[in-house]
């Protein structure tokens, strides 16, 4: 019984935490990532990228709309666990906010060879693989982790003001008060 409650209990752990980024390769973390941060005056990357329908996009295309972007891995549980939440909130606010699935372990590949995925989890926004650069711009200047999922909120002036490593469920609230927030602003 003692076994069954410490499986249990590491398993939950595992569920609001990440996974590394790596290719084909599984690691999760064994510490609990909740470093909700405000970052103010960090001007998001402006990257392109091409999404799993074959439409091609800059991040500077959204400029005046609240950005929501998430790099996952398809293998990642957490990340995947995230995504309903992500779609909720696109939804929810319908034009007013973008959600851009960014995909690490397609990086380099064809957007379409992503497409059965997106289909499978049943997303609505917008999902493409990640450009390496975007999250050598994101991952590595601004969190310097290479866990997955991290999920940032850019306002519409086009600066990140919030962002997540790892995932938990409570993390909806946490994203719906950003979001509610930068809306407001001008």
């Amino acid at each position: 019984m003692k076994k069954l409650l410490s499986v249990a209990l590491l398993l939950s752990l595992v569920s609001i935490t990440g996974c590394q980024k790596e290719t084909g390769k599984v690691e999760k973390t064994t510490e609990v990532s909740s470093i909700s941060q405000e970052s103010r005056g960090t001007r998001a990357y402006d990257f392109k990228f091409t999404d799993v329908n074959g439409k091609t996009h800059r991040l500077s295309d959204f400029r005046g709309k609240v950005v929501i972007v998430q790099f996952f891995g398809t293998y990642c549980p957490p990340c995947r666990a995230e995504m309903p939440v992500l779609d909720r909130i696109y939804k929810k606010y319908g034009g007013k906010v973008v959600v851009i699935g960014l995909s690490v372990d397609y990086s380099g590949r064809a957007p379409e060879e992503l497409k059965p995925f997106v289909e499978k989890m049943g997303v609505s926004y917008t999902v493409a693989p990640a450009p390496e650069k975007a999250w050598d711009e994101f991952a590595g200047k601004i969190t310097g982790l290479d866990s997955i999922p991290q999920t940032y909120i850019i306002d519409k002036r086009g600066f990140i003001r919030y962002y997540e490593v790892g995932f938990a469920p409570s993390y909806e609230e946490l994203f719906v008060r950003a979001v509610d927030q930068l809306l407001k602003e001008g």
